[in-house]
């Protein structure tokens, strides 16, 4: 092997640790259906955001947010980092609903690891 691609192997090497760290938190999928207070499935947008936190397997998770639209009959999916036994402690995942009917003001709900809401819809 010649010298310099020696070189470049031993960077490589040097640097996939770093690669694997700088992908970030692993994350939780959050699958489900989204209904309205009558019953129907709920169309529209969801506002996700949170404040910086470090997950309970020490990677941090920069403050941030996220628009979500509801797929066909109220699904939703999305990926997030776990808050379970983050720092700081109750550390939680804030949600605005907006419905597409607008016949009501933007639903606010703010939701633990377990996913438990606090304001029903």
């Amino acid at each position: 092997m010649r010298p310099l691609n020696r070189h470049i192997w031993r960077l490589f090497y040097l640097l996939l640790p770093a690669l694997a760290w700088a992908q970030g938190p692993q994350l939780t999928t959050i699958s489900d259906t989204v209904y309205r207070a009558d019953g129907t499935p709920a169309q529209g947008t969801l506002l996700i955001s949170w404040p910086e936190f470090i997950t309970a397997a020490s990677q941090a998770v920069a403050a941030g947010s996220n628009a979500v639209i509801l797929g066909t009959g109220g699904s939703l999916y999305v990926q997030l980092a776990p808050n379970a036994g983050a720092t700081p402690a109750n550390t939680v995942y804030t949600v605005v609903y907006q419905l597409d009917d607008n016949s009501s003001p933007p639903r606010y709900s703010r939701y633990s690891a377990a996913l438990h809401v606090d304001y029903p819809l």
